[in-house]
């Protein structure tokens, strides 16, 4: 006999987590399944900065899944150092906060499924049937999508979204000689930046490089990692801990609803088109995900699952436009550009947006961008 859920969630990373719990709190008596291919915890990939404002999203405290905090943000541009200590950042290890953001999913009567490789759906009214390669199927009125950037369910059904791709590699650097700070360097790559997030054990280093039709595969990125990798005294990598991967960013405005199948996180274009964040919005759109489903659901209204496009596009999609603004003069005119950001005003302006205190659509205004129009022409 099929089981049959209200909600089958694919993915147990963030988005998918803040989505089931968020689906239980809202609608208690729900019954929700979360999947995934992997056993938990599990590495992953990520930087791993993330704006306290994640906090907004939950009703429990999630200090106790943080790695770290840090106080002191340098951004290197055009040749300058300039440091921030106004807006305190979160520090995660991705195996940790996952299984933590699971763990309270599953206290709150998610059940969870692991390995479990999700391999078709059968779309039908008014359930739809998800096919699992080793777990049997399962029936289920909503399907949420939440595999991460190298997911291939959205594609095979044919309902994946266009995303800019940032191809990133990234590597763990286990020590114990940290300096504590953040480091986000724009002069160590012409089409994106480097980046050091410290972690309580160690360093996470990275740079990440847009992929452009002909560039496509050959970017450079182990050869600038290292280079770069040296300003911390890491001058030979252990090839185990060195991990390349796509990022995909938000590249516009497009379908996430179809039927009763919704796409979340980064699949969904949930990482920031200017820093490469994806943490938080990952987050919020599978929080804003499950007030649409919770209700949808509770009030058996099916056709208003189609309003979690609306609050994607409102919430998220309006934010990122104008970071997308920003990304692609610097990512066009960068050694023109860098001067205009080489100031401590503009990292602090960076970082308050990062940290969720304001929003792009506050620091870049229309002025801002005749700036950038008149810099990136003369």
């Amino acid at each position: 006999m099929i089981k049959e859920y209200d909600v089958v969630i694919i993915g147990a990373g963030p988005s998918g987590t803040a989505c089931a719990y968020n689906i239980k709190r809202f609608h208690p008596e729900s019954k929700v399944l979360l999947l995934d291919k992997s056993d938990f915890p599990r590495y992953k990939p990520c930087g791993g900065g993330v704006s306290p404002e994640v906090q907004n999203y939950f009703d429990f405290d999630i200090e106790s899944g943080i790695d770290s905090v840090c106080d002191e943000v340098v951004m290197i541009a055009n040749g300058k150092n300039i440091t921030s200590k106004k807006f305190p950042l979160w520090m995660v290890r991705r195996e940790k906060f996952d299984t933590f953001l699971l763990d309270k999913a599953k206290q709150n009567g998610v059940d969870f499924i692991s390995s479990c490789e999700v391999i078709d759906i059968a779309k039908s009214k008014p359930l739809s049937q998800v096919l699992t390669k080793a777990h049997g199927d399962f029936l289920t009125k909503v399907v949420v999508i939440a595999e991460g950037g190298r997911g291939k369910l959205a594609k095979k059904l044919k309902i994946s979204v266009e995303n800019t791709v940032l191809a990133a590699l990234e590597y763990e650097h286990y020590t114990n000689k940290l300096d504590g700070k953040l480091y986000i360097d724009f002069d160590y790559n012409d089409s994106g930046y480097a980046w050091n997030f410290p972690k309580s054990d160690g360093l996470s280093l990275g740079i990440g490089g847009f992929i452009k039709g002909q560039d496509k595969g050959n970017i450079g990125l182990p050869k600038q990692l290292l280079n770069y990798s040296n300003k911390f005294n890491v001058d030979v990598f252990d090839k185990k801990n060195l991990h390349g991967h796509p990022i995909m960013l938000y590249s516009g405005r497009q379908k996430l609803v179809h039927d009763n199948i919704m796409i979340i996180g980064e699949m969904a274009g949930c990482v920031d088109p200017l820093t490469a964040e994806g943490i938080r919005p990952a987050i919020k759109s599978g929080y804003l995900a499950a007030k649409v489903i919770a209700y949808s659901i509770k009030n058996n209204k099916p056709k208003t699952l189609i309003n979690y496009d609306i609050a994607f596009h409102k919430e998220i999609g309006k934010e990122f436009y104008y970071a997308r603004i920003m990304s692609y003069f610097l990512n066009k005119n960068l050694k023109r550009i860098l001067p205009m950001i080489s100031r401590e005003s503009a990292i602090n302006s960076f970082m308050s947006v990062f940290s969720g205190k304001s929003t792009y659509q506050e620091k870049i205004n229309f002025k801002k961008i005749m700036q950038l129009i008149w810099k990136s022409l003369f």
